[in-house]
């Protein structure tokens, strides 16, 4: 069960999630970034189509991990929960860096509709893309993909139009280089300068 908010975040009621994005229901979710600051590396995940989807997603990148806050659940709890069941990582409390919450207000499709307050967080990291433990505990990420920070910005701010990345597939465990175009990001992150903003503020942290 999901706890439900008013538009100014004042609680409501309890409901399934599955009602939650079929009445537009507002809620709270976990955004997290897996971010190296050794490195100036990002990691984007891509994901399986979902059964609870009822409309054709691309084969978008996305952050790192993310998901809903669940009844009883703080936000820091929800981080440590979904990055283990999304990407397989043990991570504590203190690996998190909160970056500011994001007021997301999409409409995918008539019966999925989706208005979230979006608790960004970074999980810093000492790992790359070779050394990472990936197992995750559901299927639901495809590969992860490891990007330098101020490619990755330079991209949803359109101040080029390709940037060079590794990919690791999860199923295989195989990495390969790959390029990363503007029609394989949400497009939200081109519209929406919280986001650019967010990714911003990883350089600052990281004295950039």
């Amino acid at each position: 069960m999901i706890q439900t908010y008013s538009p100014d975040m004042k609680p409501r009621s309890f409901e399934d999630k599955k009602i939650v994005h079929q009445k537009g229901l507002w809620h709270k979710v976990f955004t997290g970034i897996l971010f190296n600051p050794d490195t100036n590396k990002i990691f984007l995940q891509t994901i399986f189509p979902k059964n609870s989807y009822d409309f054709e997603r691309p084969d978008f990148v996305d952050f790192s991990v993310g998901g809903h806050v669940e009844n009883n659940e703080t936000i820091v709890q929800t981080a440590l929960r979904e990055t283990k069941e999304e990407l397989g990582l043990s991570i504590t409390a203190q690996q998190l860096t909160f970056l500011g919450i994001r007021i997301c207000k999409t409409n995918p499709s008539p019966s999925y509709i989706i208005r979230e307050f979006q608790y960004f967080f970074a999980i810093l990291t000492t790992q790359t893309l070779d050394t990472l433990s990936l197992c995750p505990l559901d299927n639901e990420v495809k590969s992860l993909i490891e990007v330098d920070l101020g490619d990755f910005i330079a991209l949803i701010l359109q101040q080029t139009s390709t940037i060079t990345a590794r990919e690791r597939l999860i199923q295989s465990q195989q990495i390969a280089p790959i390029s990363l175009t503007p029609e394989r990001i949400i497009p939200d992150y081109f519209t929406d300068k919280s986001i650019a903003e967010k990714l911003l503020s990883l350089c600052v942290m990281n004295n950039l």
